[in-house]
């Protein structure tokens, strides 16, 4: 019995020395690299894709009705302020106009010279006839002129009054005449030029949309025009888009045809979101002098925002768990790891945002943290 009781003593013993006859160490804290965690102020940049449009459009139409004599023009057509781009058969506006250039003609010479002489010559016998009459009336009273002949020239003299009245009134007359056919005479000249279209400005035709020969009403398209010496670049911008940018930032656009990158800015921003894509427009304007920019090209629309304070970690940092990401961080008052959760965001090259959990000045373990536990003691490099 005692012998077994010391077999058991020396076999305890033996398991607390080990093998080696001696006291087992405790392994050394882990090495570990540390990077102090830094803010950077960071521009974000936003990025669509769009389709080049000209800055203005215009649909261009006859002022009058007609049918159409010819179209001089076809679509992608580059066209100069002035040059003319379809006509309408005229005859029956020249007509018109060489019959009202007739009647302005007749209406002037009445204005001007045949109801001015009927005046003049009514007020020279209107003029002699009061003469008479005065002449007359002295005469009566010195009693030398019967009752009779005064009522003569006093007859005379109201018949000659009244024709000068008339006279007078028919010069007016013919005055407002010559007016309306004035008015008619540059109303058919407006028509009779309202039988072509011109360009407003220097452009390029969109398309045409009616032919020779055909009938047209006033106002109806025959075609669509459009300004290039400027152009837009179109993008559609969700709701928190809008919210965040504003006509006049600066904007870089890639066009993918002539493989070059325009500069321009911000130039509006739709009020009303589209019924089919629920967006709303945003139009960048570009100088297109040299031409080089098409209606329809595609393009790649970057915008930089201003810059804001990121927290950026080396990516290689993160640990991604079941539940969730987490770094860890030294703690120098007690030599300790600490794991810390985070949220991560935007990744830029070998980086990733902490958009949460840690702040600048934090000691962030970016080698060795694979084998770490929470609150393990480690040795800073």
């Amino acid at each position: 019995m005692k012998l077994r009781f010391c077999q058991c003593l020396t076999f305890a013993v033996f398991l607390l020395t080990g093998c080696g006859g001696g006291p087992e160490h405790a392994a050394p804290p882990q090495t570990v690299a540390l990077s102090p965690v830094t803010s950077e102020t960071i521009a974000e940049e936003l990025v669509w894709s769009g389709n080049i449009t000209p800055a203005e459009t215009a649909r261009l139409s006859f002022k009058v009705a007609g049918v159409i004599e010819d179209i001089y023009v076809h679509a992608g057509d580059a066209v100069a302020a002035g040059q003319t781009l379809a006509r309408l058969d005229a005859g029956d506006y020249e007509v018109q106009t060489r019959a009202a250039a007739a009647a302005l003609q007749a209406a002037a010479a009445q204005e001007e010279h045949i109801l001015p002489a009927k005046v003049s010559q009514a007020k020279a016998q209107l003029d002699l006839t009061l003469a008479n009459y005065a002449r007359a009336r002295e005469l009566y009273e010195a009693g030398a002129v019967s009752a009779v002949a005064l009522e003569e020239i006093t007859a005379k003299k109201t018949a000659d009054e009244a024709t000068y009245a008339q006279a007078t009134e028919a010069l007016n007359i013919g005055r407002a005449e010559a007016e309306r056919a004035r008015s008619a005479y540059d109303l058919a000249l407006s028509q009779l030029a309202a039988t072509e279209i011109k360009s407003p400005w220097d452009g390029v035709v969109l398309q045409v949309v009616a032919a020779a020969g055909e009938s047209t009403a006033a106002g109806y398209p025959v075609l669509a025009l459009g300004q290039t010496a400027e152009m837009w670049a179109e993008i559609g911008l969700t709701d928190a888009e809008t919210t965040r940018l504003a006509p006049g930032l600066a904007a870089a656009v890639y066009v993918y045809g002539p493989e070059d990158t325009w500069r321009g800015s911000l130039d509006e921003i739709g009020a009303l979101a589209s019924s089919v894509t629920r967006t709303f427009t945003g139009r960048v304007r570009l100088s297109n002098a040299d031409g080089r920019l098409r209606a329809g090209m595609i393009a790649r629309v970057s915008i930089e925002l201003p810059g804001k304070d990121r927290v950026l970690i080396p990516a290689a940092a993160v640990l991604h768990l079941a539940d969730g990401d987490f770094v860890y961080i030294y703690e120098a008052e007690s030599g300790a790891a600490r794991r810390r959760q985070v949220e991560t965001g935007e990744i830029r090259g070998d980086k990733v945002e902490a958009l949460t959990g840690l702040a600048p000045g934090d000691q962030l373990i970016v080698e060795g943290q694979f084998k770490l536990r929470d609150g393990e003691r480690v040795t800073p490099q």
